[in-house]
């Protein structure tokens, strides 16, 4: 599948989503060309919902960003979702995408969270021969990357 033009649905689809409306959402494909990945379209929706979904829970900026970003290499397509919400420290970062794992308790309360969406996220890259990572600066924001495999296969 073409990486660009499913992110550009994804995002223009999250633009209709009612949670969305005080949130400045842009997608910057840093590519003319076609970028074609092995993917399964279902199952990278729910990466990309997990990801801007956990986004959602800490935005705290009175001007709410989240920016999607592909990046087209040579072997690899690279995807960049960042926020600028509260961020964590660097202690938090390896934990992340482990089940259940939540940097803050008692933050997670209020917005319901389980502490397995980016585990899923992570669970699902990596089953698409990929890899995910962050960054992330405390009161600044949090950067959440995956790269996919590219391939010169025409599919759907």
């Amino acid at each position: 599948m073409d990486l660009s033009v499913f992110l550009q649905d994804c995002v223009e689809e999250l633009r209709l989503d009612p949670r969305m409306e005080e949130i400045n959402l842009t997608f910057f494909p840093n590519n003319v060309t076609p970028v074609l990945v092995m993917a399964d379209r279902e199952k990278l929706r729910r990466v990309m919902m997990n990801i801007i979904g956990n986004s959602l829970k800490y935005m705290n900026k009175d001007q709410k960003e989240i920016k999607v970003e592909l990046f087209d290499h040579e072997e690899v397509a690279t995807v960049h979702i960042r926020d600028n919400g509260l961020g964590m420290d660097r202690e938090e970062l390896p934990h992340i995408f482990d089940r259940f794992y939540r940097a803050d308790p008692s933050r997670n309360t209020e917005s319901g969270g389980s502490g397995l969406g980016l585990a899923i996220v992570k669970q699902i890259v990596e089953g698409q021969d990929g890899r995910v990572w962050a960054e992330s600066r405390a009161g600044e924001g949090t950067s959440i990357y995956f790269m996919l495999p590219r391939t010169d296969k025409v599919g759907e």
